[in-house]
């Protein structure tokens, strides 16, 4: 293992200049004792001289030292030495303390995902994310840190989950699938929100919120209003992605796009309404039967217009899976849920090596880690039609050997799996490239490929 990459954790060099403090002492201590007892030495062997001053041949009340050339000549030639042994010695140490504090990584995090695990066992969810955190910031494995993120994922959309259940106090929690949004559940008790706003029924729930259908009475229309839960409002990297979400939305106004209302809080709760898509999701309807060619490429088209239209705008999504698309009842195609979306050329809310997005989906650079692009969206767009065509996803397992597919492996071709069209099978297979260099530089280039094809059907 190569020591240095522990400078890559924070927590990691803070614990090990925590542990250096010895070496700064020792440093300090050299310094001086070399300063001091160099200069007491030379002062014995060189010893000063005493010349009194005259001014006009007035004597002066007082004396004046005066050191030999010889003793300034010693001083100037060995101090430095004595100066970079010093140096050389606490910067020895310091290496053999970096080697030690990231050979204790691996067992810190063993304690921290312990812990984690058996809190959440227990149900003590904040316990466990606190101890998930502490686990990922000190974990220097890749592979490792990515799963840890995937369950740090988990955890809050377990607690999201908890802040708002209706069930009685002691009731078990039931984990809810954090990737299915404005999808049907069971009704809850009416709720004004803003004076405004009246909940009708749950539409779904995620790590970023849950989703409500509510009816707007001023304008009396049904909306999708998403509330982001008390617990997290507290939460401050939370609130800022709710509110970064909302922002991007914002700026987007096209019709294969979910289109952002307002805004509103109510108290110490936030919220933002959009449009109510009437509907279900890509990948019920997918699950529910093997698609058309021509319905699949219909749908691919306006997944692709409205990609394409995010990213004239700058903005990448960052999550494309067909959770997050919406089908209308009238067939018209919505790209949902930007809550990991970011300006392109910004540094978005992760930190660097920080891994989030759906396995599945996620392109090679965002499962590393690295920074994303509209190529990176081309691939989980390529994914999905990937699943849409074949009716299974490119690669299965858990989620951490999903990611570890998605930085090395190549899916079988589509056409290994079912008869599918040469040029839609190269299309695919292009969009699925590992170096994004070699894949479409843009979606506009996907779009033309496949119209000009699907004239021919």
């Amino acid at each position: 293992m190569n020591i240095f990459t522990a400078l890559k954790r924070p927590a990691l060099t803070g614990l090990w200049l925590r542990r250096s403090v010895p070496v700064y002492v020792f440093l300090i201590v050299s310094l001086i004792a070399i300063k001091f007892g160099l200069t007491a030495y030379l002062k014995h062997e060189y010893p000063p001289v005493i010349k009194d001053d005259r001014v006009f041949g007035v004597r002066l009340p007082f004396l004046h030292k005066v050191y030999h050339d010889k003793w300034l000549e010693e001083y100037d030639t060995w101090s430095p030495y004595w100066y970079l042994l010093a140096a050389g010695i606490a910067g020895v140490w310091m290496l053999v303390i970096l080697k030690s504090t990231a050979e204790m990584a691996d067992g810190l995090v063993r304690t921290a995902r312990d812990k984690a695990e058996q809190a959440q066992s227990q149900n003590d969810l904040s316990r466990a994310l606190y101890n998930f955190k502490v686990a990922a910031s000190y974990c220097l494995d890749e592979i490792q840190r990515m799963d840890i993120n995937q369950k740090i994922e988990g955890v809050k959309s377990l607690l999201s989950a908890k802040s708002v259940s209706n069930a009685p106090a002691g009731a078990a929690e039931r984990p809810s699938d954090p990737a299915k949004t404005m999808v049907r559940q069971t009704p809850v008790p009416d709720g004004a929100i803003a004076q405004r706003y009246k909940k009708i029924e749950k539409l779904g729930q995620g790590a970023m919120g849950v989703v409500w259908l509510a009816e707007d009475g001023v304008l009396e229309r049904k909306v999708a209003i998403k509330e982001l839960p008390l617990h997290i409002a507290e939460d401050a990297e939370f609130k800022e992605r709710f509110f970064r979400e909302a922002k991007l939305l914002a700026r987007l106004t096209h019709p294969n796009i979910v289109q952002l209302y307002d805004i509103v809080s109510d108290g110490d709760a936030l919220y933002y309404t959009m449009e109510y898509v009437e509907g279900q999701s890509l990948d019920r309807i997918a699950k529910s039967s093997r698609l058309p060619l021509t319905t699949t490429l219909d749908y691919a088209l306006q997944i692709l217009r409205g990609m394409d239209y995010a990213h004239r705008m700058k903005i990448i999504h960052r999550d494309l899976k067909p959770m997050n698309i919406l089908v209308r009842k009238d067939a018209i195609v919505k790209i949902a849920d930007f809550g990991l979306a970011k300006l392109v050329g910004s540094s978005g809310m992760t930190m660097s090596g920080t891994v989030m997005g759906s396995p599945l989906y996620m392109s090679p650079e965002q499962a590393m880690g690295e920074e994303t692009d509209e190529r990176s969206d081309i691939y989980s767009f390529s994914m999905v039609l990937y699943e849409l065509v074949t009716g299974t996803p490119a690669f299965t397992g858990m989620p951490k050997d999903v990611i570890a597919q998605q930085i090395q492996a190549m899916p079988a071709r589509p056409s290994t799996i079912v008869t599918v069209a040469p040029w839609l099978d190269d299309l695919i297979v292009k969009g699925l490239a590992k170096d994004k260099e070699q894949r479409y530089q843009n979606v506009s280039e996907m779009i033309a490929g496949i119209t000009a094809q699907s004239r021919n059907l």
